[in-house]
């Protein structure tokens, strides 16, 4: 429908009409599912004009909130190990706008053999990001892991349009879980577009820690105020593992250890390694390097995943002793758990296996650590 506004001198109305070609109101980057636990989910949305929105689901329509451009809704009350199918919906005015239905599923409680996927630096090739997140399919993860720099620079909402149709092709089903590197400068974009879990820092979502199946996940901030994060991080680490969980993990942007050109992070191996290490942390996703690479440093694997889209780098530009091994090349980390092993795979854009190890409770190789 044309939309215009009409002004009146005396007895002569002059309509002006709105351009024919005006865009329709419509979802433009969503819906991106996330914090998925047995009971509950959360998920957001954004729209090309302000809008009233909510997500239809078991046959009740949930969280309907605005007018506003980014939506956020928690759909609470569902049954573990159940297939949901939802939509997301949004009006203003005389004009709607939907997507779905789409698929999610909930993990049960007790879930100890299945498989997640991480990856990192996606900023500045959708194309090549594209590459790598169409093979994810192929080993069918329950959730993805990002490691930082999902964008080239995060206070620009155009880069965003890019990053969003690229990850739709899992996010709308699976949950991501994100990080923070450099290039998002900890723009509220990040934390108004993508459905991070409630933790700790800006917005209360800066650094966080949640749970899925056998497994515990803490996602930190390796940008910024680094020491608040420690002491954080040594809390969460001090308590007892949630009940059923096997299996630890971190995953931030800067590594510790690398051979790439940015070199190994000291104020991270001094802060943050001994607490990883000495908690029975089994291994850590980063990113920011933009290659593959395997380090082991005082019994934990240190794997660097720059490698979802940007540019890539060679390796063996600075000295890392605790290089296991590394390429230049495209990819993801494919991370299939049980309850007494992990199985960690490095896989190409083209799922060439580059890559594996094996992770057992009680093994630990000193044999490059300090």
């Amino acid at each position: 429908m044309t939309k215009g506004r009409c002004l009146t001198w005396g007895t002569l109305a002059l309509c002006i009409l709105a351009p024919a070609y005006a865009a329709a109101l419509k979802i433009d980057m969503g819906p991106t599912l996330g914090d998925l636990t047995p009971n509950s989910v959360l998920l957001t949305w954004h729209t090309n004009e302000p809008s009233v929105a909510w997500v239809e689901i078991k046959g009740e329509k949930i969280g309907k909130g605005g007018p506003a451009r980014t939506h956020r809704v928690r759909v609470q009350g569902l049954s573990a190990g159940t297939t949901y199918w939802y939509t997301v919906k949004a009006s203003a005015g005389d004009e709607s706008a939907s997507i779905g239905p789409h698929r999610l599923r909930t993990p049960v409680p007790w879930l100890a053999q299945w498989t997640f996927t991480a990856y990192g630096d996606t900023r500045s090739r959708p194309d090549k990001h594209r590459l790598v997140v169409a093979a994810m399919p192929n080993v069918n993860p329950r959730l993805i892991l990002h490691t930082g720099d999902l964008v080239g620079s995060g206070e620009v909402l155009e880069q965003w349009y890019h990053f969003f149709p690229v990850i739709g092709a899992f996010a709308r089903n699976l949950p991501f879980y994100g990080s923070l590197g450099n290039h998002e400068d900890n723009s509220r974009l990040y934390y108004e577009l993508l459905p991070i879990p409630n933790g700790g820092g800006d917005y209360q979502s800066e650094w966080y820690t949640f749970t899925f199946g056998n497994c515990q996940f803490f996602a930190l901030d390796s940008c910024r105020r680094i020491a608040e994060q420690t002491e954080w991080l040594r809390v969460q680490l001090a308590q007892p593992r949630p009940e059923g969980v096997d299996w630890r993990f971190a995953f931030f942007h800067h590594p510790p250890f690398s051979s790439g050109p940015h070199g190994g992070n000291q104020t991270i191996q001094e802060q943050w390694c001994p607490l990883l290490e000495n908690n029975g942390v089994a291994a850590v996703f980063v990113g920011h390097d933009h290659l593959y690479e395997r380090s082991l440093h005082g019994g934990v694997h240190y794997i660097t995943l720059g490698t979802g889209g940007a540019p890539l780098y060679p390796v063996g530009i600075n000295p890392n002793p605790y290089r296991q091994f590394a390429a230049s090349s495209l990819g993801f980390a494919r991370v299939d758990v049980s309850r007494d092993e992990l199985k960690i795979t490095f896989l190409t854009d083209q799922l060439k296996a580059l890559d594996q190890f094996t992770v057992t409770h009680g093994a630990r190789d000193d044999s490059m650590a300090d």
